[in-house]
């Protein structure tokens, strides 16, 4: 199987940018799309006298109709998805701050099932989200990048006052103080390591977050499909082009399997070589571009009805993944409702 991926929405060191979101878009497939695509875009392009696709300068009209050409290709070449990674940047400030707070690896007062089951995890995020001011999120932000410890400290301070003041469930608030005072307490516990290296921030950024979910995906579609990963094509990237290779030389042969009862997740390693990774510029490659098209697709909104039929028909084919407190609102209320019928069974 082949992977082609572009991202939108730089961010770097600053998740409190203007641009409020970082996408990760990736064409699946079981055949390499760039030959075929390359066919039908080169029309295109010759027409226009560019030498590559370039959605937002030109007419929706125009790049849907071209959008459409290109899925029929995809759809003739084999089965094939779009894997959509969304992240809302500021709310990885709470996030990573239960990261950090309530591991219970290195917070010896967080039992284990506070970290890694998905509902209790996710209501500490949300928890946190809620008490997390601006001025708190940006302090953890910038110590948790510098590896300061003590600034991390001053914003369990600013956390922990708020916490104070709002009404939340009596067994989140005993370990949310437990966790508190651990890491008051033992601030050598806890492990934070993005300045061993020049641009050691990288690893935490949306870019490489985004990045990594990548990596399940391709497993899970090789898995479907029965089709090894063969190379994966990720468009030219110059600020991350270290940091995303040496991300996918560690962690990308990691599946992760979330049981159906809600209990820790297993983890195991691929049993077949990694696929190759390249970074070429997309201008020298179709697959990209095309990625690069529907990715635009899924952001933008539709001011024609031709745009909305391909933004309809590709929602078909997304396999979508998402960073916000959206997202953790539902998966809260969905382990919430699994809980209660697991209940109810056991009553009747």
């Amino acid at each position: 199987m082949f992977a082609y991926a572009d991202e939108t929405g730089n961010s770097g060191r600053n998740i409190f940018d203007s641009n409020e979101y970082f996408r990760l878009g990736a064409v699946l497939s079981i055949a390499d799309i760039a030959p075929p695509v390359a066919d039908v875009l080169d029309p295109y392009l010759k027409e226009t006298g560019v030498d590559r696709l370039h959605s937002h300068q030109w007419p929706e009209i125009d790049v849907a109709a071209i959008g459409q050409a290109v899925m029929d290709t995809l759809d003739q070449s084999g089965p094939w998805a779009f894997n959509l990674t969304e992240i809302h940047k500021p709310y990885m400030a709470p996030t990573k701050f239960v990261d950090v707070i309530f591991d219970a690896g290195e917070n010896k007062a967080v039992p284990g099932e506070w970290y890694w089951d998905e509902l209790n995890r996710h209501a500490l995020c949300l928890t946190i989200d809620d008490a997390m001011s601006e001025e708190a999120a940006k302090l953890f932000w910038s110590s948790y990048l510098n590896d300061d410890f003590d600034g991390v400290t001053s914003c369990i301070a600013l956390v922990d006052d708020e916490l104070c003041k709002t009404e939340i469930a009596p067994a989140i608030r005993r370990v949310v103080t437990k966790a508190f005072e651990f890491a008051r307490k033992n601030p050598a516990e806890f492990t934070l390591s993005h300045t061993q290296k020049k641009k050691g921030y990288q690893v935490s950024s949306p870019n490489v977050v985004a990045f990594t979910q990548l990596f399940q995906a391709i497993h899970d579609f090789a898995a479907k499909h029965d089709s090894l990963p063969e190379r994966l094509i990720h468009d030219q990237q110059d600020e991350f082009r270290k940091a995303l290779a040496e991300t996918y030389r560690h962690f990308g042969n990691i599946i992760w399997q979330d049981p159906l009862d809600g209990s820790f997740p297993e983890i195991s390693l691929a049993d077949y070589d990694l696929a190759q990774f390249e970074m070429p510029s997309s201008k020298d490659n179709a697959g990209l571009q095309a990625t690069d098209l529907l990715l635009w697709a899924t952001q933008r909104d539709e001011k024609t009805e031709e745009l909305a039929a391909l933004k309809a028909r590709l929602r078909h084919q997304t396999i979508d993944f998402y960073v916000s407190r959206r997202m953790s609102e539902l998966i809260v209320h969905v382990n919430l409702l699994r809980h209660k019928r697991l209940k109810d069974r056991r009553h009747t």
